[in-house]
């Protein structure tokens, strides 16, 4: 698991995984002091790899989710926030925010981006983003995505800010916000994707043996036409 910590050690032995290995760029957080950005890791090292709410605190989501897919040898899983006409809204309104300030340490020097003192940004995705991220870096290889939402209204925060307001309204708003999510799931502020790694090549893809009878004609002809 990449930005790790000791909650997520613990879910994962709840869950049942014995052999786990949680990095971070904290050592006091993790077993494994390591950068999501550039992973010392080999390729494919191992099974499954996870991220839970930690690639927004990187200088590059991008080149940590693709690090996770590269030392994945069958899925890379990561928990972040989506990009939505309704996370869109709470900001404007205030329900959430696009700078977590509330994530950098009392003495100011841990918590924000790379576990520094400036407050990261909260970067939010989408699914045409994950699937041109991953397919862009590894473009020979056939890949299953599958993508997971829900709602968690985020009464933490806002108790945070000591808005009453707020709090008052949120939890008016809330019931509306599960409907809207039932209808449309993709509105809502939890979401999860899975790259999972099949082991197939693009037909187009020219190895011994695999490359099929219609791709070779087409290449030839593009080759004789250049």
């Amino acid at each position: 698991m990449v930005c790790g910590g000791p909650l997520d050690a613990r879910a994962f032995a709840a869950a049942g995984f014995n052999d786990v290995t949680v990095t971070n760029v904290d050592a006091g957080a993790a077993n494994s002091l390591q950068d999501a950005e550039k992973l010392s890791y080999a390729d494919e090292e191992f099974d499954l790899v996870v991220v839970h709410a930690g690639l927004h605190h990187c200088h590059s989501p991008h080149r940590a989710l693709l690090e996770m897919y590269r030392v994945a040898r069958k899925c890379a899983l990561a928990f972040e926030a989506r990009d939505s006409l309704m996370m869109r809204m709470a900001v404007r309104l205030g329900f959430t925010v696009d700078y977590e300030l509330e994530a950098v340490s009392e003495d100011f020097t841990t918590g924000g981006v790379a576990n520094g003192p400036v407050p990261n940004f909260v970067y939010r995705w989408t699914e045409r983003e994950v699937r041109n991220t991953i397919a862009s870096y590894d473009p020979g290889k056939v890949h299953r995505t599958r993508f997971f939402y829900g709602l968690r209204i985020p009464t933490q925060r806002l108790e945070f800010t000591g808005n009453k307001a707020k709090q008052i309204a949120a939890r008016l708003l809330g019931p509306l916000s599960y409907l809207l999510t039932k209808i449309a799931p993709g509105q809502g502020n939890q979401f999860a994707f899975a790259i999972i790694k099949t082991g197939l090549l693009h037909p187009w893809m020219e190895t011994p043996n695999r490359m099929s009878h219609t791709y070779a004609a087409q290449h030839r002809r593009l080759y004789k036409a250049r």
